[in-house]
């Protein structure tokens, strides 16, 4: 139950025009059939480790939902609990804990106890406007962040999932998820809402049309124990307590989407044409975009000084010997394109930053353990000059999240505000277009969209 004061508050802070959540309800689902005792633990791979520092991915799914609050709780949240429950069943892996394996002084593994659950947060939205939150102009950080929930951190047992679904009376819900990128990558995590949806709209136990994970880490082969030098880089990283998130606080910063539909994106590719010697996907046309407009947003980089973008890498269609297409955990690697900042910014900075993207991806090989080798040490070093990351991607397909509510008006990354990154998604519209999130001060992204916007016309 809510106490008084949390009442009292809202009221005032309605009273006041300020943004707030009630908390209706807080509870822990388990998985049904519980996790059976005598599972083992799951063994981190060289995957994995490498996002064991990192910050949770809080990812928003923003629906439309024209019935009051008590109509969730009566005719929706009943079987949004069962089906969790379900789900988390076969996604056993978001229930465990991370933890040092016992008498291990670097292997990291996911433990279980008959008791796993995880937290579900049901709470109503007061003083906002769901259709500004779900939108595309400028949103504050800090009154999204009210939307995800929190998952605790621990050296001793790291939780892995937290949900919170937040209520706008005859308006829309927003659902959110808080993920530890080292249980899994959005792959991963996309493959396990979508299932969620899929049990929920089914309204009863019958299974899930989307395929099973494969959980076993096995098939992830390690010749050459780049495990073991990985987590000793990461584990020095926390022994130094080197921190590469963002310093600006949430007070201070905006969301806004930026979205290259069909049109723009075979224009982008057109205008890249000419120096063209890779493959130019929409893919490379969107981070080559966004990435020129950034440079010129920043305008104090030194002209000699080296600009990079690191490109994430799914290995899951590349790896030999292949591996499961539902392989659930990690599957990310990393290659970095780098070029100076005068060629970025220049007249033909666009065409360059496509090609030096571009030759980046191709590159890369089937060897697995050849093209990382090194990667993460280099990443690491350039961590400081604050280069570009990109997180999503368009072929997780998000907007395909069904749980029959009503449309999926937008799907937001809230942790890039903490990591620097942008993110990327499918347009909702299904045009093949691209939608870009950015965060930034309310300055920088004002200078952003002028040159995001004037960026088509040159």
């Amino acid at each position: 139950m809510v106490d008084a004061w949390a009442i009292k508050f809202c009221f005032w802070a309605f009273l006041h025009n300020l943004m707030a959540v009630r908390v209706i309800e807080q509870s822990r689902v388990s998985p049904t059939p519980p996790v059976d005792s005598s599972r083992l633990p799951i063994p981190l791979t060289f995957f994995d480790i490498i996002w064991l520092n990192s910050v949770p991915v809080e990812r928003l799914f923003f629906f439309n939902f024209p019935h009051t609050t008590s109509h969730f709780l009566q005719s929706h949240l009943p079987l949004l609990k069962s089906s969790l429950s379900l789900t988390l069943a076969e996604f056993y892996p978001l229930v465990g804990t991370i933890r040092l394996r016992p008498g291990s002084d670097h292997h990291f593994e996911i433990s279980f106890t008959e008791t796993d659950s995880i937290p579900l947060t049901i709470s109503e939205f007061i003083g906002g406007d769901f259709t500004v939150l779900s939108g595309d102009k400028e949103r504050e950080v800090e009154d999204l962040l009210l939307l995800v929930p929190k998952l605790p951190k621990s050296y001793d047992a790291q939780p892995l999932l937290a949900v919170q679904v937040t209520l706008f009376p005859s308006q829309g819900l927003c659902l959110a998820l808080t993920v530890h990128h080292a249980a899994c990558d959005g792959q991963s995590s996309t493959h396990f809402v979508k299932s969620w949806a899929a049990a929920f709209r089914s309204s009863t136990a019958t299974p899930s049309p989307h395929p099973k994970p494969y959980v076993d880490c096995s098939v992830i082969q390690d010749p050459r124990d780049f495990y073991s030098l990985t987590a000793k880089l990461i584990l020095d990283i926390r022994a130094q307590k080197k921190t590469f998130s963002s310093t600006r606080t949430a007070a201070s910063i905006v969301l806004s989407t930026f979205t290259i539909d069909a049109v723009h994106i075979s224009m982008l590719k057109q205008r890249a044409q000419s120096s063209r010697r890779f493959h130019c996907s929409s893919y490379v046309v969107s981070c080559a975009f966004a990435w020129v407009c950034l440079l010129k947003t920043r305008g104090s980089v030194s002209d000699d000084a080296a600009t990079n973008l690191i490109i994430a890498v799914d290995w899951r269609w590349r790896i030999r010997p292949r591996i499961p297409e539902a392989f659930f955990g990690n599957c990310i690697g990393s290659c970095i394109a780098t070029a100076r900042a005068a060629e970025i910014v220049g007249q033909d900075g666009f065409s360059v930053a496509c090609e030096k993207i571009g030759t980046a991806i191709e590159g890369i090989g089937d060897d697995v353990h050849e093209s990382m080798e090194g990667t993460l040490d280099k990443i690491v070093a350039l961590l400081p000059t604050r280069p570009l990351t990109f997180a999503g991607s368009p072929k997780l397909r998000v907007y395909e999240t069904d749980f029959g509510w009503g449309e999926l008006k937008k799907v937001l990354v809230t942790s890039i505000g903490q990591t620097g990154a942008m993110s990327l998604a499918e347009m909702r519209n299904g045009d093949g277009g691209v939608e870009i999130g950015v965060v930034l001060t309310k300055a920088e992204m004002e200078k952003f969209t002028s040159h995001f916007v004037n960026g088509f016309e040159s």
